[in-house]
């Protein structure tokens, strides 16, 4: 099956979190823009949770566990509220910094 590709541009702070988001997850960065738009999960992720690859591998599931146990020991988080707005603001002309993680 032949795929038409499209070229998207964004800004280089866009480019390098989307980079960065999709090397964490083990996808491409059109798998993770798939995803983040898509009301079900793609056929290529169903493929990397069979294979244990991308969010599901062995690495990322560590680093999930390791994050979760540091919550737990020192109940330091941001509050999802403030991270949607944080979100929100991406790319507008009063970009939010990044909400700093405190005891919850």
């Amino acid at each position: 099956m032949s795929v038409k590709r499209r070229k998207i541009e964004v800004d280089a702070r866009t480019a390098d979190v989307l980079e960065a988001q999709a090397a964490a997850r083990g996808l491409t960065i059109s798998e993770l823009l798939t995803d983040l738009v898509s009301d079900q999960p793609s056929a290529d992720l169903e493929a990397l949770r069979a294979s244990g690859r991308g969010p599901w591998s062995p690495g990322v599931v560590a680093e999930d566990a390791r994050r979760l146990a540091d919550f737990q020991r020192n109940q330091e988080g941001v509050p999802w509220e403030e991270v949607k707005a944080w979100m929100k603001s991406w790319g507008t002309p009063n970009e939010l910094p990044p909400p700093k993680p405190r005891k919850l």
